[in-house]
């Protein structure tokens, strides 16, 4: 899938972080502030661009029963976690809905 794919689909569903799959397994992670930052660099030529190339480093996967304040240090250090439940991926979380879960 291509950079301008991810794009639209972000933009289709008001959505900032996009995880990549090899299958299954998570691989990556595609996000607003990655994307915004290859586009500064690549303004020619970016509906050409591949994923893997504005791919960041698989963010952490938790159960889906982790409580929201173990969540708190994770997200400090990555810009989303995936959520699993019987070692399938069902979710993602950010830090507004880290934010939302504290409330």
């Amino acid at each position: 899938n291509s950079l301008h794919d991810a794009i639209k689909l972000m933009r289709k569903r008001s959505i900032s972080q996009i995880p990549i799959f090899n299958g299954k397994e998570p691989i990556g992670v595609v996000t607003e502030d990655g994307i915004v930052k290859h586009l500064e660099e690549n303004e020619d030529h970016w509906k050409k661009i591949k994923l893997s190339e504005v791919m960041e480093v698989s963010p952490p996967i938790v159960d889906y029963k982790t409580p929201a304040n173990a969540l708190v240090p994770l997200i400090r250090f990555s810009k989303c976690i995936l959520v699993s439940k019987n070692s399938k991926i069902c979710g993602i979380i950010t830090a507004s809905d880290t934010l939302k879960m504290m409330e």
